[in-house]
């Protein structure tokens, strides 16, 4: 098991905003094919174990100690927020990596095995623990279906992930350009927005230009291995300044 790290770009300061870490298995394991794997966990009733273990890797492996860095956004299911060891298992990581504390998002995972996870009352308790420790919250693939929209509403998450659909094309779909505006509009002043998927310079300047604050996709920089050295020094900004849009961060309060 080894984690890889994408950066998230802040448009407006040209600079990383902070990273996700998605898991990979060197040697082919399981053909290389992440959601088979998870599956399988889930199937043989070892999704919890599966899941926590990658989420206290990727941070013990993550240069957070320096506060100059940014976030690290982090995936766990639903049902890893239900288990009944997850609360010992989040005191122990805090307590373990105390540095956690304002810097790590959560993105919650939906799948249609879990959806049911979202309608229970434990589950608004189990979120309110984990921001209680100093963690913020973060819905994935909202745009994806109405439901993510519900989501958005009733959690009030930290931060919201679009779907990486609105990404492709963006610069020759005025319709998805409107949404997207709508969706800031709403989102401002209220959590932070990221868009998924850039991988072309149109849409990367398109993004722009509607004022998407935050933008993550492999134009802008490919998953890989970091350490203290080369977690900013790797990745040189992008982003031309005559590009730059104004935008809003929750977090800092800074327009």
């Amino acid at each position: 098991m080894e984690h890889v790290y994408q950066p998230m770009w802040n448009v407006d300061a040209m600079s990383i905003f902070g990273y996700e870490a998605l898991l990979r298995f060197p040697g082919g394991y399981g053909g290389g094919n992440i959601e088979q794997i998870f599956a399988a966990a889930r199937t043989e009733g070892t999704l919890y174990e599966l899941d926590t273990r990658s989420f206290a890797q990727a941070i013990s492996r993550f240069p957070l100690k320096k506060p100059a860095e940014g976030l690290l956004f982090l995936n766990l299911y639903p049902s890893t927020l239900l288990h009944p060891h997850f609360p010992f298992f989040m005191n122990n990581l805090v307590k373990k990596f105390p540095f956690v504390r304002g810097r790590v998002v959560i993105e919650l995972n939906e799948t249609i095995e879990e959806e049911s996870c979202w309608a229970l009352p434990e589950f608004k308790k189990r979120i309110s623990l984990i921001k209680d420790l100093g963690m913020k919250i973060a819905l994935d693939d909202v745009g994806k279906g109405a439901t993510g929209l519900e989501k958005m509403i009733e959690f009030s998450p930290d931060y919201i992930k679009l779907d990486r659909y609105f990404s492709i094309g963006l610069s020759m779909s005025p319709k998805k350009q409107q949404i997207i505006s709508l969706l800031l509009q709403y989102a401002q002043y209220k959590m932070g927005v990221i868009l998924e998927g850039i991988e072309e310079d149109d849409d990367l300047a398109a993004a722009i230009d509607i004022h998407v604050p935050i933008i993550q996709g492999y134009l802008l920089g490919k998953p890989v291995k970091l350490t203290a050295q080369t977690v900013f020094g790797k990745y040189q900004a992008p982003l031309k300044t005559q590009c730059m849009a104004p935008s809003f961060y929750p977090e800092t309060g800074v327009k």
